[in-house]
């Protein structure tokens, strides 16, 4: 009885050959190379912002961070975190969410409170930061308010979080819009876990929102910075991740750095006026009015 000639499926290992191909020429070595020409000297946004929050830790100070969280930075910047906590005099983390809270990995005073409402006295803390929370609160006045209530006149506020005039950015409010949450937690590639991903509302996430925020709770603007992202999101293919990069690239000069990833802004208490102060203040108006 003559034999047929069986064929045998080739895909999976058609696929394995031919994924260290798509790597090479269209994926994410292709991409890495290309950033490599593009933006050679990109840095992580978090390397960034510890390193702005180590200018303000020239003496031992009362710091808290608000939205704590488990760690200070990223889990692979411990050794700066470590330096950050050693510089400073006495470090608060304030929390909601507890389970993350407790397991925090240096910061051993940890209280689990809501921001809208601190359990601490007036002028308590020197330096606050707000690293990654602000895009989280659904009402930033009321937590503006408590955070300028707890810091001493002339401490510091210092506050990184998403600009909404990025592309990135946008684009994930325009999909929180149009897709279902499922949807959108498999578009993250950022490795987080579904339980470290919090609803985002963006009411204070543009420097103009930021300024009238920290304006109408006695917080005067002092600094901000525009940074970028440090890896294109769709470096998985290179010819899209090009185009990026591009991007990425022209939001760094200073014509177009307002559409940066992200916004730190360094806020400094002022003194309170009296009505005495207040009234001095208004007269010369007040006289050149006809």
């Amino acid at each position: 009885m003559p034999t047929r000639n069986v064929k045998h499926s080739a895909g999976p290992e058609v696929l394995t050959m031919l994924k260290p191909l798509w790597d090479e020429w269209l994926g994410r070595k292709m991409t890495r190379r290309l950033q490599s020409r593009i933006l050679p000297h990109l840095r992580r946004n978090q390397e960034i912002w510890g390193e702005t929050v180590r200018e303000y830790l020239t003496h031992p100070v009362r710091w808290m961070d608000a939205g704590c969280g488990w760690h200070l930075l990223r889990k692979d910047l411990a050794q700066l975190e470590i330096e950050l906590l050693n510089l400073a005099g006495i470090v608060v983390g304030v929390d909601l969410d507890f389970p993350h809270l407790r397991k925090h990995v240096n910061i051993s005073r940890r209280i689990c409170a809501s921001l809208d409402s601190l359990p601490f006295s007036d002028a308590s803390f020197d330096l606050i930061t707000c690293n990654m929370v602000v895009e989280h609160l659904p009402d930033p006045l009321t937590t503006f308010r408590e955070m300028s209530r707890v810091l001493v006149t002339g401490g510091t506020l210092m506050v990184h979080t998403p600009n909404t005039r990025n592309y990135l950015v946008f684009s994930n409010i325009l999909a929180k819009k149009l897709l279902p949450r499922s949807v959108i937690l498999k578009l993250v590639h950022d490795n987080r876990a579904e339980e470290d991903i919090y609803p985002t509302y963006y009411r204070a996430n543009s420097t103009r929102a930021l300024r009238k925020l920290g304006q109408s709770v006695n917080l005067r603007p002092e600094f901000v910075r525009f940074l970028t992202h440090s890896t294109p999101y769709t470096r998985f293919f290179a010819p899209a991740a090009f185009i990026e990069l591009l991007l990425m690239r022209a939001t760094m000069t200073r014509r177009l750095r307002r559409f940066g990833t992200t916004i730190v802004m360094v806020f400094r208490k002022q003194p309170t006026e009296s009505p005495r102060m207040a009234r001095a203040a208004q007269a010369p108006d007040e006289i050149s009015r006809p």
